[in-house]
C-alpha cells in the first residue's frame, strides 16, 4: 500500500548535482549559478510546454508568465517539484524519512486555486477548486507551495505591507492549518460558516450572479435555440480533431450513469459545443471544451454549461520524487485520478463530476458554476482581508487533507493521516518556522527565475 516512506524518495542535499549534463553548485541557502540556472529554466520550460499544438496559445501563456513573478509561479509547478529534489528547496532529511504523512494533496496550491463555487446541494462554498495536479504525497508540499505564493503577491495586492507583516501572515496560515487539523471538525465552508471578508464576498456573489448571467456571457439565442457565442474571443468552433475527441461523449454519460438516470436523458441533450481558449495559466494549452446541455426543460433559460478539460500526468511525477509504479494500477486514466482527487478532498463534490475518455486523452467533466469566483491578488484591499482569506484557506486545506485518507478510500491511503501529520509538526524541530523559511527563500528564488525567464 501507498505510504510516505514508499512514495517519497527525496535525494540528499548534495553540494554538486547534475542537471542536463551540467554540474551546478548549490550553496546551503539554495543560491545557484545564474548562467546555469538561466539555461536550466529555459530548457525545463521549453520541455514542459513542448506538447503545445497551437502556437497562439503558447505565445499567450508566455506573455502572461512575463507579467509578474506570481504569474510565473502559477505556470511553473513543474519547476517547484524539480527544485524539491535538486536541493533548491532544502527539505530536512527527517521530514523526508517520516512515514504515513501523505494525504491527497492539491499539488499546485496558491491563492488562486481556492475560491467560491457550488457543491452538490447548490450551496455556495469556499474550497480548493483545481485538482489537475493532485495526487498522494507529503502534506508539507502543499504548505510550502501555498506559503510561497503569500510572499509572491506582495506587489500585486491592493495595499502596502511590510516584510515583517509578510512573515506574520505566512506563519499565521501555518498555525491555522495546524490548529484546524487538531480540531478535525471537517466542516464545509458555506456562507454560514464564513465571516468577514470571505463571507461578504460570498454574499455578494450569491446576490449578483445567476445562471442567466452565466448563459448570457457564453451563449446567444439563434433561431429560437441557445448556442455558444463564437463572437466571444475565448470561444472557438470545433475543428475536425476536436469533433473526434467529443465523439467520445457517451463515455462520460456511462461514467456518470446514476446521475444521468436520475435527471433523465433529455436533460443531457447536447445543444452546442465549443473549444475554450485562453483559460487558466498552469494548465493553459491542454484541450478544453464547453458543452451546452438542455437542462431541466425545453426553456432556453435553464441550460447547463459543462467544462470538459483534458487531464495530464501531475507535475510531481516529473521530479522523480513519487513512484509511478502504483499509479496505473489505481487509475486507468489521468481523468479518473483528477476526479478521484476532487471527490476525496471535497466534502460534497458536484454531481456532474465525471470522466470522458477518447482514444487520445482523458478529461474531467464538471459543471460551470454561476457562483464560480477565484481571487485575484488585487481583490485584497487590506491586511485584514488577506488574513481572513488565509484563515479559511488553512481550514479548507486542513479539512481536505484530513478527509482524503482512509476515511475516503483505504485503497489509496490505508491509514488515518491526521494524527501522523500533527505528531510530525510537533516532533520536527521548529517545523512551522522552517516551513516559512523554505517558502520565503523559494519565493525569492522564483523572483530570480522570473527575471531570468524574461531575459
Amino acid at each position: 500500500m501507498l505510504s510516505a516512506g514508499v512514495i517519497f524518495s527525496g535525494c540528499a542535499q548534495s553540494q554538486k548535482i547534475q542537471e542536463s549534463g551540467t554540474a551546478k553548485e548549490i550553496t546551503d541557502r539554495g543560491t545557484v549559478n545564474t548562467t546555469v540556472r538561466k539555461n536550466y529554466i529555459k530548457n525545463e520550460i521549453d520541455s514542459f510546454n513542448s506538447f503545445y499544438q497551437d502556437q497562439r496559445v503558447k505565445d499567450y501563456k508566455y506573455a502572461q508568465m512575463k507579467t509578474s513573478p506570481f504569474a510565473f509561479y502559477r505556470a511553473t509547478a513543474h519547476l517547484y517539484y524539480k527544485d524539491l529534489v535538486n536541493g533548491i528547496i532544502p527539505v530536512p532529511s527527517q521530514w523526508k524519512n517520516t512515514a504515513d504523512i501523505s494525504p491527497w494533496i492539491q499539488g499546485d496550491l496558491h491563492i488562486q486555486n481556492l475560491g467560491h463555487f457550488e457543491n452538490n446541494k447548490g450551496e455556495i462554498v469556499f474550497d480548493l477548486n483545481d485538482f489537475d495536479e493532485s495526487y498522494i504525497a507529503p502534506f508539507y508540499w502543499d504548505l510550502i507551495r501555498f506559503t510561497a505564493s503569500v510572499y509572491l503577491i506582495k506587489d500585486e495586492v491592493g495595499f502596502n505591507f511590510s516584510s515583517s507583516e509578510q512573515d506574520e501572515l505566512a506563519l499565521y496560515f501555518l498555525e491555522e492549518y495546524q490548529n484546524n487539523l487538531t480540531d478535525g471538525n471537517n466542516q464545509e465552508l458555506t456562507i454560514s460558516n464564513l465571516s468577514g471578508f470571505l463571507q461578504d464576498q460570498a454574499e455578494e456573489i450569491m446576490s449578483e450572479q445567476t445562471q442567466q448571467k452565466l448563459l448570457d456571457k457564453w451563449t446567444v439565442i439563434k433561431n429560437g435555440k441557445r448556442v455558444f457565442d463564437f463572437t466571444n474571443e475565448k470561444l472557438e468552433d470545433l475543428t475536425s480533431s476536436d469533433e473526434v475527441e467529443l465523439a467520445s461523449w457517451n463515455t462520460y454519460l456511462s461514467d456518470n450513469s446514476s446521475f444521468v438516470s436520475k435527471m433523465g436523458n433529455a436533460y443531457f441533450t447536447v445543444k452546442s459545443k465549443a473549444k475554450r481558449l485562453y483559460s487558466g495559466l498552469g494548465s493553459l494549452g491542454v484541450k478544453k471544451y464547453y458543452v451546452l446541455l438542455e437542462g431541466a426543460s425545453s426553456s432556453q433559460n435553464d441550460d447547463i454549461i459543462l467544462e470538459v478539460k483534458e487531464e495530464r500526468q501531475p507535475s510531481l511525477f516529473l521530479s522523480g520524487l513519487i513512484s509511478s509504479s502504483l499509479y496505473s494500477s489505481y487509475f486507468s486514466t489521468h481523468g479518473k485520478r483528477s476526479v478521484t482527487a476532487s471527490r476525496a478532498m471535497l466534502k460534497n463534490a458536484e454531481d456532474f463530476l465525471g470522466i470522458m475518455v477518447s482514444s487520445n486523452s482523458s478529461y474531467q467533466v464538471k459543471k460551470i458554476s454561476s457562483y464560480k469566483f477565484g481571487f485575484e491578488p488585487a481583490d485584497f484591499k487590506s491586511k485584514s482581508d488577506l488574513k481572513n482569506f488565509l484563515k479559511y484557506a488553512a481550514l479548507a486545506l486542513a479539512n481536505a487533507h484530513n478527509r482524503s485518507d482512509s476515511q475516503y478510500n483505504p485503497l489509496y491511503i490505508p491509514y488515518v493521516v491526521r494524527p501522523n501529520i500533527l505528531n510530525a509538526i510537533k516532533v520536527w524541530s521548529s517545523a512551522k518556522t522552517t516551513l516559512r523559511s523554505l517558502a520565503k527563500n523559494y519565493a525569492a528564488q522564483v523572483k530570480v527565475d522570473y527575471s531570468l525567464f524574461k531575459q
